[in-house]
């Protein structure tokens, strides 16, 4: 009997683990993640910076010929990288 709630768990468990892992590979899934509020990264988002942030640009801070579009927000928008 024991034997049979110990498989049924570890199976059960082994599908919790590999259901719906792709790993990160997916072409529709998020390009977006966010830390509480204090940190937030956007892939390839090309979106003018809101007026009410200070928005730095990578290039203002170095010399770059490939930009990949992200952008960085910290502090719950306060400050915003922009990789463009």
């Amino acid at each position: 009997m024991r034997i049979k709630i110990l498989a049924l768990l570890s199976l059960s468990l082994a599908a919790l683990v590999f259901t719906g892992c792709d790993g990160g590979t997916a072409q529709m899934g998020p390009k977006e993640a966010n830390l509480l509020g204090i940190a937030t990264v956007e892939k390839e988002s090309y979106q003018p910076a809101a007026v009410t942030t200070l928005a730095v640009s990578t290039d203002e801070l170095y010399t770059r010929k490939n930009y990949s579009g992200d952008q960085v927000t910290l502090l719950w928008g306060l400050i915003t990288l922009q990789d463009y």
